[in-house]
């Protein structure tokens, strides 16, 4: 969030970012630094905790992790009017995937990721637009951010193909330094990233061990392969089918060379760990149509217990 709040900044627009009160206020009284390649630009921004001042928005885009949704719902409901659009930028299985979908795979509502169905209930599937991330970064401190220079974002209709709003947002994005792009299959831009996300992401949080060292080690790298075969399977049984080969998404460019997943910074700092939409929410879909799932299963509850002891 902080990332695209930032780019549209410095190429002149105006976003205002609603935060919780100490976020907010080093933001109005320092600015947001963003720190890239040994360079660091801090930028003044407006920012408030006080939603309810803001009033309805005509866009929110929202840089909540997946649990952490159902607890900022407080923040997001007075920005939320009946003609917003919510473009949540988030990893994993969205909330909203089943919707529209064929009926046989069940209720709508996703236990892993909207337990109650609050998400739904507040967000209605036809105000969102799916977006898919591609930003590697991380906050030393509320108001800065240490970057890696990604700033790719996919976005798209989750009932439709392509709309005027989509290519509006889209422009508006790209005219703020963003790389947006429309697709007009976003499911199957969910899963792209989620092979990497599901398969890395957890195999780092039970082992500490960095994206390349998971790619590189042979037991580890095999695991991670199975692991995105398990994701394929699940993907084929909802209807996507135009997904890479594992062994493709495991070629490890050297920018990603010792980069820790989110998940592994979450571990680290004790962090609640975002497996809800990048592992639990899989293996409810293979429960769903019929796909087994032994080894996302066996990881999603390894890398909760090792939060556990470490942690708890």
């Amino acid at each position: 969030g902080g990332v695209v709040a930032w780019h549209l900044r410095k190429a002149g627009q105006d976003p205002v970012v609603a935060a919780r009160p100490a976020t907010a206020a080093l933001l109005s009284s320092e600015g947001l630094t963003l720190e890239t390649g040994g360079t660091s630009q801090t930028l003044a921004i407006r920012a408030t905790s006080d939603a309810t001042a803001l009033g309805p928005q005509d866009l929110v885009m929202v840089g909540y992790k997946a649990h952490d949704w159902a607890g900022g719902l407080d923040l997001l409901r007075p920005l939320i009017g009946p003609e917003t659009l919510v473009v949540p930028m988030l990893n994993g299985i969205p909330w909203w995937y089943l919707d529209g979908l064929d009926p046989r795979f069940g209720d709508t509502r996703l236990a892993a990721v909207d337990p109650i169905g609050a998400l739904a209930a507040a967000i209605p599937t036809a105000q969102v637009l799916g977006c898919v991330v591609y930003v590697g970064s991380n906050r030393p401190a509320p108001n800065r951010i240490d970057w890696n220079g990604r700033k790719r974002l996919i976005l798209g209709e989750p009932r439709s193909a392509a709309t005027p709003r989509l290519r509006e947002v889209v422009d508006l994005l790209k005219a703020g330094g963003i790389d947006a792009e429309a697709t007009d299959n976003i499911r199957s831009a969910v899963w792209h990233k989620l092979l990497g996300n599901a398969a890395f992401n957890p195999i780092s949080a039970v082992t500490a061990a960095t994206i390349d060292v998971i790619a590189g080690d042979p037991p580890l790298r095999a695991l991670a392969k199975s692991i995105m075969n398990e994701c394929i399977a699940v993907a084929r049984a909802l209807g996507v089918d135009d997904l890479p080969d594992p062994d493709q998404r495991l070629q490890m460019p050297p920018t990603m060379v010792g980069v820790k997943t989110s998940m592994l910074q979450d571990m680290e700092a004790g962090r609640s760990l975002e497996l809800g939409a990048i592992v639990s929410a899989i293996c409810e879909l293979g429960r769903r149509t019929q796909v087994p799932t032994p080894l996302l299963d066996a990881i999603d509850a390894l890398a909760a217990a090792s939060w556990r002891q470490r942690w708890s």
